[in-house]
């Protein structure tokens, strides 16, 4: 079984890959948004060189990472349905780091944070209902806490419904 990795060729997620790849004896499931195979192995070696060099990087391409070309934002990942029934099938714990950073757009804030999550969470739901899941995990971000200065913020108290100061991208995370 495998850990379904989203945003594992962003800034956190790279660490994060090469984290699971180094420290388990198990496979990577990768969601990779990219128009080909070469260019999916591109990007993420492009991600992972920070952290690899080439030769571990295609050890680990070769034997442990699963590569699936897909985008957060759309049903299944926009995948086909064997492509999605492999990915449900092969998956038993889900590491969901993708997110949208962008501080102007609400739509794209709401397409990938929101959305894409919900995206996550059903595939988790499928992994738990066919074999089950070992972990759901989720990262986030303090921005959900919105301006605090000189605060101390506890995890239960961290989202404020009232508060009003969140950019796009914060409250996207909140909600």
């Amino acid at each position: 079984m495998a850990t379904f990795l989203t945003g594992g060729s962003g800034y956190i997620g790279s660490y994060l890959a090469v984290g699971l790849l180094e420290r388990h004896d198990e496979p990577l499931n990768l969601l990779v948004r990219a128009a080909d195979q070469r260019e999916a192995e591109r990007k993420l070696w492009q991600a992972l060189q920070l952290h690899l060099d080439f030769p571990a990087f295609r050890r680990y391409l070769d034997n442990s990472i699963r590569i699936f070309r897909g985008d957060l934002t759309e049903p299944h990942f926009g995948l086909d349905g064997d492509e999605y029934d492999a990915l449900v099938a092969s998956t038993d714990s889900v590491l969901h780091c993708a997110a949208s950073l962008n501080r102007k757009s609400e739509k794209t804030c709401l397409n990938v944070n929101l959305r894409g999550t919900l995206e996550v969470a059903q595939l988790a739901r499928r992994a738990q209902q066919t074999h089950g899941l070992r972990r759901f995990s989720q990262i986030s971000t303090v921005a959900v806490a919105g301006h605090r200065s000189n605060e101390v913020v506890t995890e239960d108290r961290s989202i404020d419904w009232e508060r009003s100061d969140y950019d796009p991208y914060a409250r996207t995370k909140k909600f």
